[in-house]
C-alpha cells in the first residue's frame, strides 16, 4: 500500500509539473477564462478582485485579456475606466498565441462597436481575421460581428453578404446553434429592410435548429411578436410574445416584451393596458425605449383628455431625448477624440514609414553603388586574368603544335621504316614460302611421277596416285580441296584433281603427258573451266595460284 500511494504522489507531482510545462498562466485566471463564457457577469467581477501584486508578466498580461473579455461579453459590469487597459498583444504575440491575439482582436471589435467606434471595431474584426486560420466557428462570430456595424450604417446589403458567409461557416461547422444565430440576424436585416414575411420565415428556421435553447428561443419569440405586430397579426404576435416571456423567464426579456406588448395594444386600442405595459419598469429600460414609451403615454394621455398627464409625460420624454442626447454627444465627441487621435497616429506612422523609406532608398542606393564599383572591379580583374590566360593558352598552343607536328614527323618516319621492314620481312617470308613450297612440292611430286610411268615411260596416274596428290595439295595450300569445292561445289572430282595439277604449276607439256592429250586440248580444257567456274578480268592460272 505504501509503494501505491507513493507512486501515485509521484505521478501527481509529475502531472502537476507537465501543466505547469505546457501554460506560463495560473490555474485559477484560466479557470476565470472558462468561467467568463458560462456566467459572465460573476466570473467579470473576480476577475477584478484579482491580486495582481503578486502576478508575473504572463499572467498580468492574461488578466488584462480577462478584462476586456469581460467587457465585451457583460458591458456594464465592470467600473468605468478613465484609461483603456493596455491589450496584451505583444505578449501573445511573443508566445504565438494565435488563439488568444484572434479572441482578443474580437472583444476589442465588440468593444469599439458598443462605443460606436466603428472604424476600430472594423480594424480590430480585420486583425482578428487574419489570426482566426481554421478556426470556423470564430470566422462566424467575426462575420456576424461586422453584420452588426452594417446594420448601424444601415448597409444592408454588406450586412446580409456578412450573414450569409457567417452561416455558410456555420453550416461547414455543422453547428445548429451558429447556423439559428445566423439565421435569426438575417431575420433581423428583413425587419429593418420591412420585409416582414422573408424575416418571419427565417425566424421560424432559426426555431427549428433551436429545439433546446431556451434563451435563444426566447429572441425568436420576441422578434416574431414584432412582426406580427408589424403585419397587423395582434393576436398572434401577444401569443409569440407570451411564449417568449415564458421561455426566457428574465427581467430584461420581461421589459422587452412588455414594450412591444403596450405597442400591440395601442393598435387594438386597449389603451389602458397599453399603458401599464409601458410604464412597468419604465425606468429600467434604454434611454431610447423610454423616450418611446413617455412619448406613446403623452398621446394616449391626449387621447383620453387628460391634459395635465400629456404634458408630464412629454416632458419627461425630452428629458429622455436630451439625456439620450448628450450621451450621444459625449459619445460623438469621445469617439472624435479617438478618431483624431487615430489620425495623428496614422500620420507619424506615415512619417515614421517615409522616413525609413528614405534611409531605405539612401542605404539601397550605397550599396547599388558600391555594388557596382565591386562589379566593375572584379569583371576588370578577371578580364585580365582571362587576357593573361588567353596568351598563355596561345603560347602553349604554339608548343603543343610544334610538339604535335615533331610528333607527326617522328610517327611517320617510324612508320615508314616499319613499312619498309615489314615489306621486306613479306619478300623473306614470301621466298622461303616460295622455296620451302618448291621443297615439299618436288618431294611430294617427284616420287608420284616416277613411280607412275610404265614400263615404255609414260605416265599413268591411277586413285592412289590421284589421292596422294590431293592430300598433298591440301597439305601444302591449307585444305585447298575443301575450300574449292565450297567456293565452286559444281566442279567434279576429275576438274579438282586438274586444279590441284594447275595449283602446283604443272607445265603444259606435264599436263599434256598426264591427261595424254595435245597441249592444245589442255588450253581448251582451261578454258571450259574459266567459263564453269565464272573467272573474269583474270587467267585461270592465276586466280588458282592467289586461290
Amino acid at each position: 500500500m505504501r509503494k501505491q500511494l507513493l507512486a501515485l504522489v509521484l505521478l501527481a507531482g509529475l502531472l502537476s509539473c507537465s501543466d505547469r510545462e505546457a501554460t506560463p498562466y495560473s490555474p485559477a485566471l484560466l479557470a476565470l477564462e472558462r468561467a467568463l463564457d458560462q456566467d459572465p457577469e460573476t466570473a467579470a467581477a473576480e476577475v477584478e478582485r484579482t491580486d495582481t501584486l503578486t502576478m508575473d508578466e504572463a499572467d498580468k498580461a492574461l488578466r488584462r485579456f480577462l478584462q476586456i473579455k469581460a467587457r465585451a461579453l457583460a458591458p456594464g459590469t465592470l467600473p468605468a475606466q478613465r484609461t483603456e487597459p493596455e491589450p496584451p498583444e505583444a505578449h501573445f504575440e511573443a508566445l504565438k498565441d494565435s488563439a488568444r491575439l484572434c479572441r482578443l482582436y474580437f472583444y476589442m471589435g465588440r468593444i469599439h462597436a458598443g462605443n460606436y467606434a466603428f472604424f476600430r471595431a472594423n480594424n480590430s474584426y480585420r486583425q482578428a481575421e487574419k489570426f482566426a486560420g481554421s478556426d470556423i466557428r470564430m470566422l462566424s462570430a467575426i462575420k456576424i460581428g461586422e453584420a452588426h456595424i452594417y446594420r448601424f450604417k444601415m448597409m444592408h446589403d454588406d450586412e446580409e453578404k456578412c450573414l450569409q458567409e457567417a452561416y455558410a461557416l456555420a453550416r461547414r461547422l455543422n453547428d445548429s446553434t451558429l447556423m439559428a444565430d445566423a439565421m435569426h440576424e438575417l431575420a433581423e436585416v428583413h425587419i429593418a429592410e420591412g420585409n416582414f414575411p422573408l424575416a418571419e420565415e427565417k425566424l421560424h428556421r432559426a426555431l427549428a435548429l433551436l429545439p433546446h435553447d431556451p434563451g435563444r428561443r426566447a429572441e425568436c419569440h420576441k422578434d416574431l411578436g414584432r412582426t406580427n405586430m408589424a403585419m397587423n397579426r395582434l393576436e398572434e404576435a401577444l401569443r409569440f410574445l407570451d411564449l417568449a416571456q415564458e421561455e426566457a423567464g428574465d427581467e430584461t426579456m420581461e421589459r422587452s416584451c412588455n414594450t412591444i406588448r403596450g405597442y400591440v395594444y395601442l393598435k387594438m386600442h386597449r389603451l389602458e393596458e397599453a399603458g401599464r405595459c409601458f410604464m412597468k419598469d419604465v425606468q429600467k429600460l434604454p434611454l431610447l425605449e423610454r423616450h418611446k414609451v413617455f412619448f406613446q403615454m403623452a398621446r394616449l394621455k391626449r387621447e383620453e383628455g387628460d391634459l395635465q398627464a400629456a404634458w408630464d409625460y412629454a416632458e419627461r420624454s425630452v428629458a429622455s431625448r436630451d439625456s439620450m442626447a448628450e450621451n450621444s454627444k459625449t459619445g460623438y465627441i469621445s469617439n472624435l477624440n479617438a478618431f483624431q487621435e487615430h489620425e495623428r497616429q496614422q500620420k507619424k506612422i506615415e512619417l515614421m514609414n517615409a522616413e525609413l523609406a528614405r534611409m531605405e532608398l539612401t542605404f539601397y542606393r550605397l550599396a547599388t553603388a558600391l555594388s557596382l564599383v565591386l562589379v566593375v572591379s572584379i569583371s576588370l580583374f578577371f578580364h585580365f586574368k582571362h587576357t593573361q590566360k588567353k596568351v598563355e593558352m596561345a603560347l602553349k598552343e604554339k608548343e603543343l603544335d610544334m610538339a604535335r607536328l615533331q610528333n607527326s614527323r617522328w610517327e611517320s618516319e617510324v612508320k615508314y621504316l616499319r613499312e619498309k621492314h615489314e615489306r621486306e620481312a613479306a619478300e623473306i617470308e614470301s621466298l622461303n614460302q616460295t622455296l620451302e613450297y618448291y621443297k615439299r612440292l618436288n618431294a611430294l611430286t617427284v616420287p608420284i611421277l616416277a613411280k607412275s610411268r610404265n614400263s615404255q615411260g609414260a605416265l599413268h596416274l591411277g586413285e592412289e596416285e590421284w589421292d596422294i596428290i590431293m592430300q598433298n595439295a591440301d597439305a601444302c595450300f591449307n585444305h585447298f580441296t575443301r575450300r574449292l569445292k565450297e567456293a565452286f561445289p559444281d566442279l567434279t572430282e576429275e576438274e579438282i584433281r586438274f586444279i590441284c595439277l594447275l595449283k602446283m604449276e604443272f607445265p603444259i607439256a606435264s599436263l599434256s603427258e598426264v591427261y595424254h592429250i595435245a597441249k592444245g586440248s589442255i588450253s581448251r580444257k582451261k578454258m571450259r573451266l574459266k567459263e564453269k567456274m565464272h573467272i573474269e578480268d583474270t587467267t585461270l592460272d592465276d586466280f588458282i595460284c592467289q586461290f
